[in-house]
């Protein structure tokens, strides 16, 4: 039975289910549990305990029993000795060892023993941590826009540090998606000779290529229509100085007011799109715009018999661009499911690294 117990992968669900029930114990050590009108409310299993996430809390901690928990179960929050012994003694299949806890202002607290945890993950293999839970369908576009032309094809030498985060945490994200069974696609088609493709690659990135002589013109001369015969496009010129700007932003007036408007505002208030900013007025189509789109376009092409959900894993510099275009591509008549995923900005004191300069 033991060696059973320890091929089993460490589960932080199997812990939490473990502890709970040695927190409770049985009825004649918890507080208030006489039958009749007096009866407490037990507390439900998955809320006796919390897992830790920050960096702050897990120097000391890696699960809570919140000092409101314990008050439930025991008088005072006193946790009776032989329950605190079991739970620091709890072994089991899946269960994460324990190293030590002790009760204090915010709860009981306990620390995982992670040697022993690591130790029984590399004895065991990694094979059962890769398995998925369960498989299910779906299908997903993961789209960087870092990686989109700007109007040329990004370099290593041009990617910012927070840029190059969205790549890598995209790529990461389409690995976990796959092992849950989903067909993952990833966007921009970078051109196969580019630098930034060579870049990846020596980063252990796959990324999808296409030839150097490679054009997407029809998809992106079908955009264009598409925008042109949109029921969204502003007719005339004069509105064209109001611009789309975002919070704190001022607004800057368009340079040619002649050109294509999408009235941004208009499309997602109309269809009942949420969590766009309230501030994204009319905008523009440049080239960049209807490139980006196509591009989109394409890599949702080979989809069929499935609605795809598209997440744009994007940085916080380049959040307000990415859902104007987002509702660009709705205003196309796109009805792809989107979301955003917005990562926050890589600092580096007293430097400003490309990520050319980060790897070297």
């Amino acid at each position: 039975m033991e060696n059973i117990e320890e091929l089993s992968p460490l589960r932080i669900t199997a812990t939490v289910r473990a502890l709970s029930s040695a927190l409770r114990g049985k009825r004649e050590h918890v507080h208030g549990t006489s039958r009749g009108k007096g009866d407490r409310m037990f507390p439900e299993p998955e809320k006796l305990w919390f897992k830790e996430s920050s960096a702050k809390n897990l120097r000391n901690r890696d699960f809570l029993s919140p000092s409101t928990m314990l008050n439930t179960l025991y008088a005072g929050g006193k946790v009776p000795p032989a329950v605190m012994s079991r739970v620091l003694s709890l072994r089991g299949s899946g269960v994460l060892p324990v190293a030590g806890g002790e009760v204090m202002g915010e709860g009981l607290r306990l620390r995982v023993d992670r040697v022993a945890s690591f130790r029984a993950v590399l004895a065991g293999g990694t094979t059962e941590y890769l398995k998925p839970l369960s498989q299910m369908e779906g299908c997903v576009v993961l789209n960087c826009p870092a990686l989109h032309p700007k109007p040329n094809t990004p370099t290593p030498d041009t990617l910012s540090l927070g840029q190059l985060r969205t790549v890598l945490l995209a790529n990461h994200i389409g690995t976990l998606f796959r092992r849950k069974g989903f067909e993952v696609y990833f966007c921009p088609t970078l051109p196969e000779d580019s630098d930034v493709a060579t870049f990846l690659q020596a980063l252990g990135i796959d990324w999808p290529t296409a030839p150097a002589n490679w054009t997407n013109d029809e998809r992106e001369e079908k955009i264009q229509k598409a925008l042109e015969n949109s029921p969204y496009r502003e007719k005339g010129t004069e509105r064209g100085r109001r611009t789309s700007g975002g919070g704190g932003r001022k607004a800057v007036e368009e340079e040619n007011e002649g050109g294509l408007r999408i009235n941004l505002k208009q499309v997602f208030q109309e269809e009942g799109l949420l969590g766009y900013d309230p501030t994204l007025g009319t905008c523009k189509v440049h080239r960049d715009s209807v490139s980006h789109l196509a591009q989109l376009d394409l890599s949702t092409a080979d989809i069929t018999g499935i609605m795809a959900t598209v997440l744009h894993v994007t940085s916080c510099q380049d959040e307000f661009r990415q859902q104007q275009i987002a509702i660009l591509w709705r205003a196309s008549g796109a009805t792809h499911s989107q979301r955003h995923l917005v990562c926050g900005p890589v600092k580096t004191p007293g430097s400003h690294l490309t990520a050319a300069q980060y790897l070297q």
